[in-house]
């Protein structure tokens, strides 16, 4: 039963309520110069029909349970479990009360201050004592294809004393950065996102190996995964979100998802959460694992989580104002300015796109990511690329190949963003196309070097702030000092999945 489509909490005004600023004083970013509305502005109004509605269709379809659902700063799900009576207020009633009547809460030390791979906290900055409620965004809702009687909802984070929006919360921000886009440069983001991963299975003898010997694009693939791919795509097709495209790629084992470009950059993030959840399940009811590590094979190639960037302004009817023609790179001055914003950060941007040790393993020549800091047309091996409609011949968006599935998706956009409308705001010229004569800079071929870039970026310490960046830092800091090999990262992730 698809429900994401009917279950938005919408009034009159939507779109006022969630995003519109207010006379309250505004955070300003010395290179951005565009107003960050304050957490308060983006507490969502709560429409008591529409839940009411959304409870009856659920139980209706035989839905028992609603997983209330965040992503950490480390990308980690963060969900707790309420019954659908408890919700409706059932049992004691038969009017249906708010969430946040008995609200969802997590610490705030285990919403931004725990490593991916232990429960010991790391962020000197935040405490166990302090809580964070969860705010359920209906229009993200879901049920479950994998998950018996099972729905799932994503939901910010707010402070449980004021129900402000915690600054910890990276839904939120992503919320902020594209409000600011509109409001302060005139400008809509639309985004494509590519998800690669490999596919094991134990053999005769235990051990878990790729399910075959795949090379891009190749038939036999498709064929042997035929039922496995055909399932993934009706579930991913139940909770509606859109396939563009599903090939093999060039590790052993690997298949890559595309998902289709959006206009809805928010509901995008969403979907890759719930689409990689959805392979991962899926992959279970095969008798396989999946996997998203970024390296698994330092003789094969990593499992990347490409992103597409474009723009139109706002209010043009989709024209996509990142190409014109009649420059000549083909594409428009801001679309200039903005991959020359990216590239000015990139540095500091691959702690948040790249995230863990592991990541790097898949930066280095000849690994289809790129390792200098440049640009280009159309060459798979380099980190931005400027990537050509076929049909027009025109510049149609900008890829980042230097990110993976290890990056919270909603802290990444939002960075990325945020370095792009910088170069938009200061109108940045782009340097020249990076070529083989190009003595183009090295990027960061360790976590620690991107940490220590972000530590001196102002712009995206800014747009963190203070209470997130500490901590994130910190956290990543003492992850980039953990050893370990690739072998045994790939036995951890294996029995995670």
């Amino acid at each position: 039963m698809n429900m994401a489509p009917n279950y938005g909490i919408t009034n009159n005004n939507e779109d006022e309520a969630l995003l519109s600023s207010t006379d309250e004083p505004v955070q300003k970013t010395q290179q951005l110069s565009i107003s960050i509305p304050q957490p308060s502005d983006y507490t969502r109004n709560f429409n008591q029909g529409s839940q009411a509605a959304i409870i009856r269709s659920l139980r209706a379809a035989g839905v028992k349970f609603i997983r209330f659902a965040t992503v950490d700063a480390y990308n980690t799900i963060r969900c707790k479990t309420v019954p659908l009576a408890q919700l409706s207020g059932q049992r004691r009633t038969n009017e249906v009360s708010s969430p946040l009547s008995n609200p969802v809460s997590i610490a705030e030390i285990c919403f931004a201050g725990l490593p991916t791979s232990a429960d010991v906290p790391a962020a000197p900055n935040l405490s166990s004592r302090n809580v964070l409620t969860l705010q359920p965004d209906f229009s993200s809702l879901r049920i479950l294809p994998y998950a018996s009687k099972t729905a799932m909802v994503m939901c910010t984070a707010h402070n449980q004393q004021t129900q402000e929006l915690s600054p910890l919360c990276s839904r939120g921000l992503l919320q902020r950065v594209l409000h600011s886009a509109k409001e302060d440069l005139g400008i809509e983001f639309s985004v494509g996102a590519e998800l690669e991963f490999i596919l094991y299975r134990e053999n005769k003898d235990g051990i878990m190996q790729p399910v075959d010997m795949s090379t891009f694009g190749n038939a036999t693939t498709l064929n042997e995964q035929e039922d496995f791919i055909s399932t993934l795509y009706d579930q991913l097709e139940r909770q509606d979100i859109p396939v563009e495209l599903i090939h093999s790629e060039s590790a052993p084992g690997q298949l890559e998802v595309v998902l289709s470009y959006s206009d809805d950059i928010l509901q995008l993030a969403d979907d890759i959460v719930y689409a990689r959840e959805t392979v991962t399940n899926v992959a279970k009811q095969h008798g396989m694992k999946a996997l998203f590590l970024p390296k698994t094979s330092m003789m094969a190639a990593g499992n990347g989580s490409h992103l597409h960037f474009s723009f139109r302004e706002a209010g043009s009817q989709h024209r996509n104002a990142f190409s014109d023609p009649s420059q000549p790179t083909g594409i428009s001055r801001k679309g200039e300015s903005f991959i020359e914003g990216l590239l000015d950060h990139l540095p500091s941007l691959l702690s948040l796109s790249i995230p863990t040790v592991n990541s790097f393993r898949r930066v280095g020549p000849g690994c289809w990511t790129g390792h200098k800091l440049g640009w280009s047309t159309e060459d798979k091996d380099s980190p931005v690329r400027v990537c050509i409609d076929l049909n027009t011949q025109q510049a149609s968006n900008v890829e980042l190949k230097l990110s993976d599935a290890a990056a919270n998706i909603y802290l990444e956009l939002a960075t990325i963003l945020a370095a792009g409308m910088e170069g938009i705001k200061n109108e940045k010229v782009l340097r020249p196309m990076m070529n083989d004569e190009n003595n183009a800079l090295p990027l960061p071929l360790s976590l620690q070097e991107s940490l220590d870039s972000l530590k001196k970026d102002e712009l995206l310490l800014s747009i963190l702030g203070d209470e997130l960046s500490t901590a994130y830092v910190a956290v990543r800091e003492l992850e980039a000092l953990t050893e370990t090999r690739l072998e045994e990262e790939v036995a951890a992730a294996l029995n995670r999945a």
